[in-house]
């Protein structure tokens, strides 16, 4: 495993051991089959794939199982780890979003479960953006998914409790049902798990984010070099929409490429 020193973003080191059961309704082979189908519409045709904020690996294992060539990247060490016994084969470097190393010239790059929303300001999202685009073949195409507004005036603005095994996940949302355009949130991720007889372990997280409207998010594509190929909506199913409606979609898709010269560096 490859290192490049970067803070974890969040509490994931501490919700690591517990995040693929925290995730665990999420459909993550039916998700990569409705991605392919989206990057073909785009006509996308590649083998190498670096997966940003990867995580525990679940959103890259699906690719590495149809046969793709996958780095995966984190800056958060535990997740990585998490990872690592899963996917032994698959380069894992730790590494934050907003200065990736040269990785290398990938034919796509993703960054899937919002992780970008973590970053809680427009220069944070340009910064990593840029050094996206620093890792991108000049034919390659960038994958990324953002909350929308509809997210944090519904999942962010309530309270939910579910569970997996022996786990139980309390979910706090702090936003409000008329969050406005560009709002802060966050949740707190209670985790209870047996620790003995009669007994459970709190593992506590608070994870904050940003909402970045759609055409701020253009617009900052474009300064780092890239150009939006389209904007999508998200359905439930995981299946995405010609275009996003932030009032009926939880999640937008965005699809990107280097600008014709363009450069990114």
């Amino acid at each position: 495993m490859t290192t490049s020193a970067a803070p974890a973003v969040g509490g994931y080191d501490q919700l690591a051991p517990l995040y693929d059961a925290f995730t665990a309704g999420s459909d993550y082979e039916a998700w990569t089959g409705h991605v392919l189908a989206l990057l073909e519409s785009h006509e996308w045709s590649g083998a190498t794939v670096l997966d940003v904020a990867c995580g525990t690996g679940k959103s890259f294992l699906p690719m590495v199982r149809r046969g793709f060539s996958v780095t995966g990247c984190d800056s958060s060490p535990e997740m990585l780890a998490e990872a690592a016994r899963k996917a032994p084969a698959v380069p894992l470097v730790e590494a934050d979003v907003r200065a990736l190393p040269k990785l290398g010239a990938f034919d796509l790059i993703t960054c899937f479960d919002d992780s970008l929303n973590h970053l809680l300001d427009e220069l944070e999202l340009s910064a990593a953006l840029r050094s996206v685009a620093a890792n991108l073949h000049e034919r390659g195409l960038l994958l990324f998914d953002l909350n929308t507004l509809l997210a944090y005036r519904t999942t962010f603005a309530v309270d939910s409790v579910s569970a997996h095994d022996e786990a139980l996940f309390a979910w706090r949302g702090d936003s409000a049902p008329d969050a406005a355009p560009g709002c802060l949130a966050a949740a707190r991720i209670d985790a209870f798990v047996p620790a003995g007889e009669h007994l459970y372990e709190r593992v506590s997280t608070l994870h904050e984010q940003r909402h970045f409207a759609p055409h701020r998010v253009v617009a900052l594509l474009a300064t780092a070099g890239l150009d939006c190929l389209g904007v999508h909506g998200v359905r439930d199913d995981g299946s995405h929409t010609t275009e996003l409606d932030e009032t009926q979609h939880l999640k937008a898709m965005y699809v990107a490429r280097l600008a014709k010269g363009g450069d990114p560096s």
